[in-house]
């Protein structure tokens, strides 16, 4: 437990945590615009762009959120970069020589904290959905919960990745380059059919399901995904991500 203490105190002493919670609010606000208010307000210049309605548009305002996958990767590579950037990583490793133990601390913290983030996200959007949107309905409670366990397993994974990336880097620079970078082409190369039953981006459209996939359902890789191989994929780029970080902190540590 005290690893785990420590590695919460990294984060919620910093301005890092906080700032980034800022941004994400913004894009979320931005992206609930377009999506909700644009094309009631201007439907000559946004032809062609959806209005989301209640109660899709919880669940599609969810989907959205849990797809901000650089909020883990980045909080993943600056925390632990600044870590082995300075004598952190190796004083932490004199109080427990145990390596697997301070990467799984880490991998808990910083998955639960993104994990939050995007909780809070989803609430920021779902206030402007109750007051933007049109219709009526919401999401149950049931469907809350669904939302809150996927968006948990996703954050896990890109956290996981983002912890790989600068354990065999070491440089936070092209650290964070390399895991936005893997985001943004993996998302491309989901679009191949031979690869999207072994993308992570597919598997969290396959995780949340067609459903909150909406009018975009049809251009989406992974809508025939379903929920049990969705989450094979993504427990497996989990594990891929913490063996990058163990052979990245075994090479660089040896």
């Amino acid at each position: 437990m005290s690893l785990l203490h420590a590695e919460y105190l990294k984060v919620t002493r910093r301005k890092l945590y906080p700032g980034m919670l800022l941004i994400l609010a913004i894009l979320v606000g931005v992206v609930a615009f377009f999506l909700m208010v644009f094309g009631r307000i201007a439907p000559e210049v946004a032809e062609g762009v959806p209005v989301l309605t209640k109660p899709l548009a919880y669940l599609v305002g969810a989907q959205q959120v849990a797809s901000q996958t650089w909020f883990p990767l980045v909080l993943a590579v600056v925390v632990l970069g600044g870590e082995m950037g300075t004598t952190v990583w190796a004083t932490s490793l004199t109080r427990e020589s145990r390596r697997l133990r301070q990467i799984l601390a880490r991998l808990v913290v910083f998955s639960v904290a993104s994990w939050l983030a995007f909780l809070v996200g989803t609430a920021i959007w779902s206030g402007l959905a109750a007051v933007a949107a049109q219709g009526s309905g919401s999401p149950t409670a049931a469907e809350w919960v669904g939302v809150a366990w996927r968006m948990g397993l996703i954050a896990l994974a890109w956290t996981s990745l983002g912890l790989g990336a600068i354990s065999m880097l070491r440089s936070l620079g092209p650290a964070i380059g390399a895991a936005l970078a893997f985001s943004f082409g993996e998302s491309i190369l989901a679009l191949w059919g031979p690869y999207e039953n072994a993308s992570l981006s597919a598997a969290t459209t396959g995780l949340f399901g067609t459903a909150m996939d909406g009018f975009i359902g049809a251009f989406l890789p992974g809508t025939d995904l379903g929920v049990a191989q969705a989450i094979g994929i993504i427990l497996g780029w989990t594990l891929f991500g913490l063996l990058l970080t163990w052979w990245g902190v075994q090479r660089r540590d040896a």
